[in-house]
C-alpha cells in the first residue's frame, strides 16, 4: 500500500469513526469497546505506512500541505488510542450496571486520559518540549487549588463517595443534622435528597464525608421503630401488657418478622413505662404506622380501663369501662338508631368470652348473630383452598357479622381471635324480643338501611363481592328480615296464648 493510499484510507477510517458511535451509542459497553479496539488496531497499520511510528512521525517537509494532512491524521490517531483507553477503563473498572455516583470515577479516568493525550499530541505531532508546559501548568494548578479549595474537597468527597459507595441513588437515609429521605441524584459537587417534607436537600459531598449517616436501605429496607408509653402505676402489671399486646396485634402496618415485643422498662411512682418495639417494611409507612398503633392503643386502653400516667401524680383514678349501651352509641352500626332503641337492644346483648385462636365465626356458615367487641384483638381473614389472606383486624368498639345477619347471606369470611376476647353478641331471637316490647323499633331499624351500602363494604365478614348491593335491595332485605322476625314473635305469642 502506497503512502498515499494509506492517508486515504485512514481519512475514511477516522470519518467513520466520527459516524459509527452515533449508531452505536446503544450497544453494550464490551461491543463499543471492542468496536473501537479493532477500528484503533487498523488504524494503527494505516500511520505505520504513512507517517511511520506514532512516537517518532516522519512528516513530509516539502509539502506543507500533505505535512498537515499527516499531522491531523496523527492527531486523529491519538484521540482514538484515548477513545479506546477510556472504552477500556469503563469496561474493567466502572461497569455501567452500577449507580450513577460510580460515574464520577469514570468521568476522572476520561479526563486524566484526555490530558495525557494533549500533551502526546503537543509534543509527539508537533515537537513542542512539554517540560516548561509541564512546569507552567504546576503554578496554574497549584494557584486554582488554593482558589478553589472548597469546591475540590466537594469534588474529591465525591470521587471517595463513587468509591466506597455508602449510599446510592434509591437509598433511605439520615444525615446528622436532621436531613432525612431517599437520594434522587449524586453529582460531582453534591448529593441531592428528597425528604419526608416532599422537598429537596443538596448536601456538598465534603459535608457527607464527614458527617455521621446511616443507611436505611443496606443491608434492607426494614426498620426498628420503638414507641414508650406511660401507664399509671396503680395498674396490674401483665393487664397492662396483656392490652398493650392486644393493640399491638390490632396493627396491619407492622412487618411479622421480627415479631413485634412489648417489655417493662421503668418503673417510678408516677408511672410504669412500656416500650413497643415493631418493625416497618420501608420507612415510607413509619408515620402511619406510629399513627396506626398509638390510635389502637388509645382505644384498648380506654377500653380497658387503664389511665396513662401523668408526670408528678403518683395514683390516677380508674377509668369508666364502656359498657353495652356505649358500645351500641360508639358504633358505627347502630349509632344512628335513638337512644332508647339502643338501650333496648343493649338489654338483650349477651357477654361472651373466647380464648386467644377461638373462632368467632367461620367462612360459609349461616348467620345467627353479631358480635361488638368489648376486648381484645380479632382478625378476619379470606380462606380459599390455596391461600390464607388477612383482610383486616378489629379492635375493641368493632362490630362484626351485622350485615351477614340481616340479609341471611353466608359470611364470607373467618373471624379468629388473636388474645383473649370479650364481646357481646346480639342473636335473632334477641332482635325478636326487642321488637316484641317495642314493635315501633322496627322502623327505627330501618334506618339503618340508609347507609347500608356504606356497612356492607367495610363489614367483610358478609361481603361477598366487589358490587354491594343497591340501597333499595338492602333496603328490601332489612324489610324481609324484620318480617321474618316480627312473624317468629307473633307465632311465639300464639302458641303462648293456645297453651293458655
Amino acid at each position: 500500500m502506497t503512502e498515499e493510499a494509506a492517508l486515504i484510507s485512514a481519512t475514511l477510517l477516522l470519518f467513520a469513526a466520527v459516524i459509527v458511535p452515533w449508531i452505536t451509542r446503544r450497544w453494550p459497553l464490551w461491543a463499543r469497546a471492542s468496536w473501537r479496539l479493532a477500528i484503533f488496531i487498523i488504524l494503527t497499520y494505516l500511520v505505520f505506512r504513512a507517517v511511520g511510528s506514532p512516537f517518532a512521525p516522519a512528516f513530509d517537509p516539502q509539502r506543507p500541505g500533505e505535512r498537515i494532512w499527516q499531522q491531523l491524521i496523527e492527531i486523529g490517531w491519538w484521540l482514538m488510542a484515548a477513545q479506546c483507553a477510556i472504552g477500556l477503563a469503563r469496561l474493567f473498572v466502572v461497569f455501567e450496571t452500577k449507580p450513577r455516583e460510580s460515574r464520577i470515577v469514570s468521568d476522572l479516568l476520561a479526563g486524566l486520559i484526555h490530558l495525557l493525550t494533549l500533551f502526546a499530541v503537543i509534543n509527539f505531532v508537533f515537537a513542542v518540549p512539554i517540560g516548561g508546559l509541564l512546569a507552567t501548568s504546576g503554578v496554574i494548578a497549584i494557584v486554582l487549588g488554593l482558589a478553589l479549595q472548597s469546591s475540590l474537597s466537594d469534588v474529591f468527597s465525591g470521587i471517595a463517595v463513587g468509591i466506597e459507595r455508602p449510599y446510592s441513588p434509591g437509598d433511605l437515609v439520615w444525615v446528622e443534622g436532621g436531613i432525612e429521605g431517599r437520594v434522587i441524584q449524586v453529582n460531582w459537587r453534591s448529593t441531592h435528597i428528597a425528604t419526608m417534607n416532599r422537598d429537596v436537600a443538596i448536601v456538598p459531598n465534603s459535608v457527607m464525608a464527614k458527617a455521621r449517616l446511616v443507611n436505611h436501605s443496606m443491608p434492607t429496607t426494614v426498620r426498628g421503630v420503638s414507641i414508650t408509653v406511660r401507664l399509671a402505676a396503680n395498674e396490674l402489671p401483665d393487664r397492662c401488657m396483656a392490652v398493650l399486646t392486644a393493640a399491638v396485634k390490632t396493627c396491619m402496618l407492622m412487618s411479622d418478622t421480627p415479631p413485634p415485643s412489648v417489655a417493662r422498662t421503668e418503673l417510678l411512682g408516677d408511672g410504669v413505662a412500656y416500650d413497643i418495639s415493631f418493625s416497618i417494611p420501608s420507612v415510607e409507612v413509619l408515620v402511619a404506622a406510629r399513627t396506626e398503633l398509638l390510635g389502637h392503643v388509645q382505644t384498648h386502653l380506654r377500653h380497658a380501663g387503664i389511665a396513662l400516667a401523668v408526670p408528678g401524680v403518683p395514683i390516677q383514678s380508674r377509668l369508666e369501662i364502656p359498657n353495652a349501651a356505649t358500645l351500641l352509641r360508639e358504633s358505627d352500626w347502630f349509632g344512628v338508631l335513638a337512644e332508647a332503641d339502643r338501650n333496648l337492644l343493649a338489654e338483650h346483648l349477651i357477654e361472651v368470652w373466647f380464648a386467644a385462636g377461638d373462632k368467632l365465626m367461620k367462612q360459609g356458615d349461616d348467620p345467627q348473630v353479631l358480635f361488638v367487641l368489648a376486648s381484645g384483638a380479632v382478625e378476619i381473614s379470606s380462606d380459599t383452598p390455596s391461600l390464607s389472606r388477612v383482610i383486616f383486624r378489629l379492635g375493641p368498639g368493632g362490630s362484626l357479622g351485622a350485615i351477614g345477619m340481616i340479609t341471611g347471606t353466608p359470611y364470607a369470611a373467618t373471624a379468629t381471635a388473636l388474645t383473649p376476647v370479650t364481646a357481646y353478641c346480639l342473636d335473632r331471637k334477641g332482635v325478636s324480643d326487642a321488637i316484641a316490647s317495642r314493635p315501633d323499633l322496627v322502623k327505627s331499624l330501618e334506618v339503618l338501611a340508609r347507609r347500608g351500602q356504606e356497612m356492607q363494604r367495610r363489614d367483610v365478614v358478609a361481603h361477598q363481592s366487589d358490587h354491594p348491593d343497591t340501597p333499595e335491595l338492602f333496603l328490601s332485605k332489612l324489610r324481609s328480615f324484620l318480617r321474618k322476625i316480627s312473624e317468629s314473635s307473633d307465632n311465639e305469642d300464639h302458641r303462648r296464648n293456645h297453651r293458655r
